[in-house]
């Protein structure tokens, strides 16, 4: 057996049944001129990856391995959707993403600490959805109660939900990218002027979506041998 693979498999046992997968091979990945333009950083952490296709339930997945310090592998299965159209406004980037790489859908043996920890997915497009992650009701009544001005945030693209449902969101027309927290423990991140406390927040040092990818690839980077 591959080693990347049986390093998932022992991993993520509890993710996909051994019947779910249907074929398993090698492969390259070549990375278009304006994806390494965009992201320099994620395309030098892929171009030392070791990568699988993984057909699993049929759907189309890419295994990206690498060897960390301590000679562990770790890795991401990304889930990759060549037929898929949002009906969305993902900005250009994000869809860049998708297209050459896929969306994260698990991580394993991740570095800690990390922007993919506790992750439900990352920039998975058929996982994406408008505002704020069914948190509306609860940020609305918190602005009220504190006389703040509430954040047009009904066309945000929610493109990362975190386990306990915090989600990571950008601005489709600024591209600009909020955490909303209803409660964490993160040093990365701070409240957002006017706002209620644990509602919106910043994050140190990104701004933008090319950022949070940049800055997601750096961590990953910095641990592979």
């Amino acid at each position: 057996m591959n080693k990347d693979f049986k390093a998932f498999k022992e991993h993520l046992s509890w993710l996909i049944h051994p019947s779910q997968i249907d074929t398993v091979s090698e492969t390259e990945i070549s990375l278009s001129p304006k994806f390494t333009d965009t992201f320099p950083i994620l395309t030098d952490l892929i171009s030392q990856a070791r990568v699988l296709n993984l057909d699993i339930d049929h759907q189309p997945h890419r295994l990206f391995s690498w060897t960390n310090k301590n000679n562990e592998i770790f890795g991401w299965l990304n889930k990759t959707e060549p037929d898929f159209t949002s009906p969305f406004p993902l900005i250009e980037e994000h869809k860049l993403l998708l297209d050459e790489i896929g969306g994260i859908q698990e991580s394993f043996n991740q570095p800690h600490p990390s922007l993919s920890n506790n992750q439900e997915f990352m920039f998975i497009g058929s996982n994406c959805s408008l505002g704020i992650n069914d948190w509306d009701d609860h940020y609305e009544e918190l602005c009220k109660s504190e006389n703040k001005l509430p954040i047009d945030y009904k066309d945000f693209i929610s493109f990362i939900i975190e386990a306990n449902g915090n989600t990571t969101v950008y601005d489709a027309q600024t591209k600009e990218v909020f955490l909303f927290a209803h409660d964490h423990a993160f040093d990365n991140v701070f409240f957002l002027k006017n706002q209620p406390e644990y509602t919106f927040h910043k994050f140190h040092h990104i701004t933008y979506f090319v950022d949070y990818v940049e800055a997601l690839a750096q961590e990953w980077k910095n641990e592979v041998v």
